[in-house]
């Protein structure tokens, strides 16, 4: 793999991010790797663990977003990275972005808890070229995993990470050899979902237990335990399981 005076960037965060960068450091030497973190990875770990601490780790070059707009030979993969790219800044059109749901759909924020509250039965990493509109550029490939009825959001976050690393692996060598094809997206099949269109404060509080699907996910969709969990009768929920048309909860001690 010829990579000389061509450039590598991972930018992003968690271990989605962490896992990419690791694999482009071990198998393409040839090419300058560098790593962009987000602006809010402090290198420290927390629940994941810091992209940003790991790049030091590996004297990896941790890259300013201006200055990569002057690499001509650039490849940019975005791994969770959350600041909105202008691609009219970049010399290079080598910037792909890796999105937590099989595009057109959900695109935007929070496109974990919609997957769950709608309760999809199936989703997936969509990877796909990037340009300035907000998830719309065209698609190179997808991986699709099926929810378990009684997947909470944590979980299935899990499987986005896991299935954007493998997504990555399967495409970086095509890419990198300029030997892949994209496709429009049909924008009118597709939904998209902003910032502002969740408040986990205001639905956090489960005021009736409706034996019902649509209660179900709702419970589900909340259950990140990292970020916030349920709550119904004061008591905050670890678990909804449904069977028989019934839910049956599992409380935190």
């Amino acid at each position: 793999m010829h990579g000389k005076n061509k450039t590598i960037c991972i930018a992003g965060k968690n271990q989605c991010a962490i896992d990419a960068l690791n694999f482009v450091n071990k198998n393409y030497k040839n090419y300058k790797i560098v790593s962009l973190p987000n602006h809010s990875d402090n290198g420290i770990d927390g629940w994941q663990k810091s992209f940003k601490k790991f790049s030091k780790s590996k004297k990896i070059k941790i890259i300013n977003l201006k200055k990569l707009y002057d690499i001509k030979d650039l490849y940019f993969f975005s791994l969770e990275y959350e600041k909105i790219i202008n691609v009219n800044k970049f010399m290079s059109k080598n910037l792909f972005n890796f999105h937590f749901s099989l595009l057109p759909a959900y695109r935007g924020c929070h496109t974990n808890f919609y997957q769950i509250f709608f309760g999809e039965k199936k989703s997936g990493v969509t990877l796909h070229k990037m340009n300035n509109g907000i998830d719309t550029g065209n698609i190179i490939d997808n991986i699709v995993y099926k929810i378990g009825i009684n997947d909470t959001a944590y979980l299935n976050y899990q499987k986005l990470l896991k299935n954007s690393f493998k997504l990555f692996k399967n495409n970086i060598k095509n890419i990198l050899n300029n030997n892949y094809a994209d496709k429009k997206q049909n924008k009118k099949l597709g939904s998209y979902f902003s910032r502002k269109s969740v408040d986990y404060n205001k639905i956090i509080n489960i005021k009736e237990l409706s034996h019902n699907l649509k209660t179900h996910n709702l419970i589900r969709s909340l259950i990140f335990p990292r970020f916030q969990l349920p709550i119904y009768n004061g008591r905050r929920i670890i678990k909804s399981v449904y069977k028989n048309k019934k839910i049956r909860l599992l409380f935190q001690r």
